[in-house]
Order: structure tokens, then C-alpha cells, then sequence
């Protein structure tokens, strides 16, 4: 073969290995060793594509290796404008970005501070401490030895008790800076942070069920709209919640360390796979220009990209469904503690108030005294949020802790 045929084949075999990655990425997440395979694949393919084609097209070998590296910090530095001007935005528009959740360290499936459970499914590792990071937010994690992100010392006769998932936990916030802890500092009360990410209500009463209650006078259950799902599952036994073994477990944890840490091409391969430019580059290449001319008007004017997106608002039998099976779950609670509860809903990116005031509905109909609600939909904004991860941020957790306070002094539930 000439030169020109073989940096074409070349150039092709690197588009072959790239497409093999994003189409059959799932085929890499068996094994610790093939997920070091992919992200070399990865890298390689791109520096494949770009040397095969800057050698045809006669550019010296060090500009074919630099172009790869480019279009790296030009994918990177768009992603920080996307969160740079989504954080004062009224309402988050990130456009492909919103995808990125698929590709976040997930942290209790992360080999540093994962732990399995065979009745929780799992905790966080008894004893670890690290660092868990992505793209806007990196916070240091200290595990007691109950598997929770708080001190040993807080398992001791906790006042308050906080329930829920990685709200609670405190994703991409510094421990001493989550709702939790802060509640605990505004009323001088030793509070327990017992919130582990993707808990739903089922696991957390369990988890409750394990620990030192009855010096509790305050009990915060967090709720969120993913938390139906095992809850339906574990309320009706005629479809119960496949559980979690080791082996699953496991396997989970091999599939997480393909986001772990960055690896070389990793935010290039993002919009590669998510815009699957592969696909529309030749099906429909209008569609890809419209797109990338509208993500460099708003990189260039430095405004969020127009949000055509409706609020997506739940009927009102999605809201009896989750209030349904929440309440057989609380029910369950108050078999196992008689003192006050704070409920609240947070979800990702912003709150709507459609669940808790379903909640606070069937919460009248209950006539539980000691039963309480938080509308953090009426407090929070969409700068109170992360606009790519959806979790609340440091301003957000501010705002729960102090109307938790304001609720817990107003209506004296220490006393």
C-alpha cells in the first residue's frame, strides 16, 4: 500500500475503535481489566483518527498529535462555561450536559468508599476518609463506623436524626456544610446524619431501625422522586425488589471505575457518544451543524442555551402513588419511634411542590401531631443547585438548615 492508503487505513481503524467504544462501551465493564482497555482504546482511537488524516492531508506529526489534545481543552472549557453561566441562571439549560450524571463517580460504588450490606444492599465503608470529585465540586468524606458520613461521636444519643439519600449524604458538599450538620450547630443539638445516596424510604427505616433512637426527639425523613421505586417494590410483596448481592455488588462497583478519575480524550468521548455524532455526522449533518452553531452562540455570548424543555409536573395519580407508598413505609417508622417528624422532598435541579403538598394532604388525614412538613420548594431556586450534577449546593444546604431550625424552635420539637 502507498503512504496515503495506509493513513487512511489507519485514520478508519481509528473511527472503527472509537465507534466500538461508544456503541459497545457496555462490553468493557466486566473486569478491572477491560475497563483499563477502554480508556486506553479510548485515547488511542482519537489518536489514530487524527494522525491518519493529518498525515494525508501533509501536517507535521507534531500538529496531528496536538489536534487530539485541542479538541480536549476545547470540550473542557465549554463544559465549565455550561456550569459557569448556569450557576445564576433562573433556570438551568445545559443542553447535552444533562447526560453527564451518567458519567459522574457514583460514591457509594466507588472501590475507596464502598461497602456491601446484606440487608442495606450498602453503606459507606466503616472508617474511610477521601476525596470524592467531579466536575463542580471536590469534598473530603470521613465514614464512622456505622457506615455514615458523620463522627462516631454523633451515633451517641443523637437529638436529631437526618434520613435520606445523597441530599442528605451530602453529595458535592463539604461535610461540616450539609443541612444536616448545619441544623445541628443553629439549634446546639447533637444531630446524626444518617442520609446514604440513593436510599429510598424502605432502607432508611431499616437503617433507623439500627440505630441509638430514643434520645431522638426531632426525626428528618429527605424524600425523593427516585425513592418510588423501592419503595413500591419492598410495600408489595407481589413484586418484590430483586436485592443486591455480593456478586452484583461487585460487578457494580468494576462498571463505576470507568468514571472514576479522568482518563485521557474522557470529555471529548462524552459529546462524541451523547450527541452520537457518528450517527447524525452522516445521516444527518444539518442537524449536527444547527447544534454546534447554537452552542457556539451561547459559548460567545456567554449566555445559557435557549431551554425549550417543559417543567415536567406530575398528575396527580403519580402523586398519590408516591404518597401511597411513603405513608406505609412511615407507618412502619412510627412502630419504631413516637417522636416528632420533619418530612421534605428534594429533587435534582430544582424542587416542585406538587409531592409535599400531596404529603401534607394525606399528613391532615393522618392527624399525627407530631408530624411535620418542610416546603423547600417555596425556599429553594435553581441557583441553589449544581446545574450539571442537580444536587443542592453549599447556598442550598444554608437555606434547609435554616428553615429546619426555624421549624424545630417555632414549634419547640427539642422540648
Amino acid at each position: 500500500m502507498s503512504k496515503s492508503q495506509t493513513r487512511l487505513v489507519i485514520s478508519m481503524a481509528g473511527f472503527f475503535l472509537l465507534s466500538v467504544t461508544v456503541y459497545k462501551w457496555q462490553a468493557f465493564t466486566h473486569f478491572a481489566w477491560t475497563i483499563i482497555l477502554f480508556k486506553i482504546l479510548v485515547a488511542f482511537s482519537f489518536l489514530m483518527i487524527f494522525y491518519g488524516l493529518g498525515r494525508l492531508a501533509r501536517l507535521p506529526l507534531l500538529i496531528c498529535l496536538i489536534i487530539p489534545l485541542l479538541l480536549e481543552i476545547i470540550s473542557w472549557r465549554y463544559i465549565r462555561h455550561v456550569i459557569t453561566v448556569n450557576q445564576t441562571a433562573d433556570r438551568p439549560s445545559i443542553g447535552v450536559l444533562d447526560q453527564w450524571i451518567h458519567y459522574r463517580d457514583v460514591v457509594q460504588f466507588n472501590r475507596q468508599f464502598s461497602s456491601y450490606s446484606q440487608d442495606l444492599g450498602y453503606t459507606l465503608r466503616p472508617g474511610s476518609e477521601g476525596y470524592h470529585q467531579d466536575l463542580e465540586y471536590k469534598n473530603k468524606y470521613s465514614v464512622n463506623k456505622s457506615g455514615l458520613r458523620d463522627n462516631d461521636y454523633s451515633l451517641i444519643s443523637p437529638r436529631i436524626i437526618f434520613l435520606g439519600d445523597s441530599f442528605t449524604m451530602g453529595w458535592g458538599i463539604d461535610q461540616n456544610k450539609t443541612f444536616a450538620h448545619l441544623t445541628g450547630q443553629m439549634t446546639g443539638a447533637k444531630s446524626l446524619n444518617a442520609g446514604i445516596s440513593s436510599y429510598g424510604t424502605y432502607r432508611e427505616m431499616l437503617l433507623l431501625s439500627k440505630l441509638q433512637r430514643d434520645s431522638c426527639k426531632v426525626l428528618v425523613i429527605q424524600y425523593c422522586d427516585n425513592d418510588l421505586e423501592e419503595n413500591t417494590a419492598r410495600n408489595d410483596p407481589k413484586t418484590p425488589q430483586e436485592s443486591l448481592t455480593l456478586e452484583k455488588f461487585e460487578k457494580v462497583g468494576i462498571f463505576n471505575r470507568l468514571n472514576e478519575g479522568y482518563f485521557p480524550m474522557r470529555f471529548t468521548y462524552f459529546f462524541f457518544r451523547e450527541k452520537n455524532f457518528f450517527k447524525y455526522i452522516f445521516t444527518n449533518p444539518v442537524q449536527v451543524w444547527q447544534d454546534s452553531k447554537t452552542a457556539l452562540i451561547s459559548w460567545t455570548s456567554g449566555k445559557p442555551m435557549p431551554d425549550g424543555k417543559p417543567l415536567a409536573i406530575k398528575s396527580e395519580a403519580m402523586v398519590a402513588e408516591h404518597t401511597l407508598q411513603f405513608f406505609k413505609i412511615l407507618t412502619k417508622i412510627r412502630a419504631i419511634y413516637a417522636g416528632h417528624i420533619v418530612v421534605l422532598h428534594l429533587d435534582g435541579r430544582y424542587t416542585k411542590p406538587e409531592l409535599i403538598s400531596g404529603f401534607e394532604s394525606a399528613g391532615r388525614k393522618s392527624q399525627d401531631p407530631k408530624l411535620h412538613f418542610l416546603r423547600a420548594c417555596d425556599l429553594l431556586t435553581a441557583r441553589d443547585y449544581y446545574p450539571v450534577d442537580g444536587h443542592l449546593n453549599e447556598a442550598g444546604h444554608h437555606k434547609i438548615a435554616g428553615e429546619l431550625t426555624r421549624i424545630i424552635q417555632a414549634k419547640e420539637l427539642l422540648e
